[in-house]
């Protein structure tokens, strides 16, 4: 496309009819093709982002939310992979998220003991 002399490449990507077949096919466009496989990681990151801050609205103390925030994360992410949505590089990560919250609830429990 030629737009005062300046070559413009499609701004989006359009789906075609196999695109649509069922729900799995639309979240596999909407990630792959859409987004570039960025949707359900973001999606993800929304997800865990909530989870902690609702478990910090409720009075828990941080590290304890951030604890049930990656639990949460890393079940979804171990569903989203076996589905094909999500890259396993995003469950270490979270696995990394769970276990550095763990540490870190247990150097806030020594602490508070000393």
């Amino acid at each position: 496309m030629l737009l005062g002399g300046i070559k413009f490449k499609m701004p989006f990507i359009l789906p075609n009819s196999t695109d649509f077949e069922n729900l799995f096919t639309i979240f596999r466009f909407v990630n792959n093709s859409a987004s570039e496989g960025l949707f359900f990681p973001i999606m993800l990151l929304v997800v865990w982002a909530i989870a902690f801050i609702g478990s910090i609205a409720e009075g828990r103390p941080a590290n304890r939310a951030f604890i049930f925030s990656s639990f949460v994360g890393t079940i979804l992410g171990i569903l989203l992979t076996l589905m094909g949505f999500l890259n396993k590089g995003y469950i270490y990560l979270l696995i990394l998220f769970m276990a550095f919250g763990v540490l870190w609830a247990k150097l806030t429990s020594k602490t508070a003991n000393v």
